[in-house]
């Protein structure tokens, strides 16, 4: 079990692109085949974000995930 304030040193995943969209693509390829075992993680919220409409027009933000910030 890896504690919420670890999670994130478990790996990183930066991409680029020549263009937003681009970029968002690239991203939502590689996540898609990243394979992580034996511990949950946040690929299938990364997804969600990146395919919703908000986040493609630039109409999003923290404030627009459910939960965050924990109260």
């Amino acid at each position: 079990m890896v504690p919420p304030f670890y999670d994130s040193l478990l790996a990183k995943l930066i991409v680029r692109g020549t263009t937003r969209d681009n970029a968002i693509e690239t991203m939502i390829g590689a996540l898609t085949a990243f394979e992580v075992e034996g511990v949950p993680t946040t690929i299938p919220m990364h997804l969600a974000i990146l395919k919703s409409e908000a986040f493609r027009t630039g109409a999003y933000d923290t404030r627009s995930i459910p939960g965050w910030p924990a109260k």
